[in-house]
């Protein structure tokens, strides 16, 4: 790939990889199809490529020969963050997207008179926030659908454990030890 972009098409490297060759990192090559077609083609390429070693070839292999389904584990207790995640298959990290992705997830369907929902726990850390202390600030942001993101969500995440943890410390009487 690297002797097509970088010699054949003369494409001048961006970056170049420890070993010192031309880098064709994903990074480079968004990069790179910014100004040349060929980039995108193997951007394009490499997603659906993805797609299916990941899904396409592996999900008729987890259809379970009794249900006729596709049966997912969910563990509660298991990431850093407290969040569930989900394995065999990892229903959580189907891509959405592009089309591409999207089709993948039509595979999903619901039984007769059953349904699938989906849920997107979307800063659900400062939503229970915003719930449990009435905060009038963030349940205005949240009804007309702002959102908290980098600087801006630890800024106010910060703002507000500190609060929290000296008004604790009012009501339980700090001590100076840790």
């Amino acid at each position: 790939m690297q002797t097509i972009l970088f010699e054949k098409q003369g494409i001048k490297p961006l970056k170049k990889t420890p070993g010192g060759a031309p880098s064709t990192s994903e990074e480079v090559l968004e990069e790179l199809a910014l100004d040349y077609p060929l980039p995108k083609v193997i951007l394009e390429y490499r997603g659906l490529a993805k797609l299916k070693s990941t899904y396409t070839d592996k999900l008729p292999l987890m259809i379970n020969p009794k249900t006729g389904r596709v049966h997912t584990s969910y563990h509660q207790a298991v990431t850093a963050t407290g969040r569930l995640s989900s394995t065999d298959p990892n229903l959580q990290n189907i891509p959405v997207r592009n089309e591409e992705g999207r089709r993948i997830r039509r595979a999903f369907i619901a039984p007769e008179d059953y349904v699938i929902v989906s849920a997107d726990y979307s800063q659900i850390e400062l939503r229970i926030m915003a719930h449990l202390s009435r905060d009038k600030g963030l349940l205005t942001a949240f009804a007309e659908g702002r959102i908290f993101t980098g600087r801006r969500r630890l800024k106010y995440l910060a703002y507000r454990w500190t609060a929290s943890a000296a008004n604790s410390g009012v009501v339980r009487k700090p001590s100076t030890s840790v």
